[in-house]
């Protein structure tokens, strides 16, 4: 077998496509999953972090003293930081998380995040905004473009590039433009 023939070529185009992707299987599931649930964001939020939304009904009429007192001793759960009034409300700060506490009606409303750690971590990852990651995004996207030449150039016949596959690819190049315009 002569070392550039097709045969060879392809041979070899099998091989490294096969263990490129035993290597980068970890991380191709990792883009996957984090790339599903960062396309299935709820209004916009941020899918890393959980929100809880926590309403209490005060005394209308409090001060911003009279609120963290009332805070201190009833929800100890959630730290408060500070509290500012506003004009007609008072806005409340809190370790992860923020509220308000509305004077006139005494309703006492407000959200605290928490962080999903898993989905936080990947979504880190698939951001690119993991200190040091870089480096090994740039090596994975090159390997994305030998898995999709590779796999684009190892099949032989009207099974591969020259049959079908041409047809395959044109329609995979046109469909992410069509939903641009």
């Amino acid at each position: 077998m002569k070392l550039w023939s097709k045969k060879a070529i392809r041979k070899w185009l099998r091989l490294t496509h096969r263990y490129l992707g035993y290597f980068f299987v970890g991380i191709t599931l990792i883009y996957a999953i984090s790339g599903i649930i960062l396309n299935h964001k709820k209004k916009g939020e941020d899918p890393a972090y959980k929100t809880e939304y926590i309403s209490y009904q005060l005394s209308s009429g409090l001060s911003p003293n009279q609120v963290t007192a009332y805070w201190n001793e009833n929800i100890s759960d959630y730290a408060l930081n500070r509290i500012i009034p506003e004009s007609e409300s008072y806005n409340l700060y809190l370790k992860g998380g923020l509220g308000t506490y509305n004077p006139m009606t005494g309703e006492l409303n407000f959200e605290v995040y928490q962080k999903k750690l898993w989905v936080f971590f990947i979504n880190k990852l698939h951001y690119n905004s993991k200190l040091g990651w870089t480096l090994m995004a740039d090596i994975f996207a090159i390997a994305m473009l030998i898995f999709a030449l590779s796999g684009m150039l190892m099949v032989p016949g009207k099974k591969g590039i020259r049959g079908i596959g041409k047809w395959l690819i044109a329609i995979g190049i046109v469909l992410p433009f069509l939903f641009f315009l």
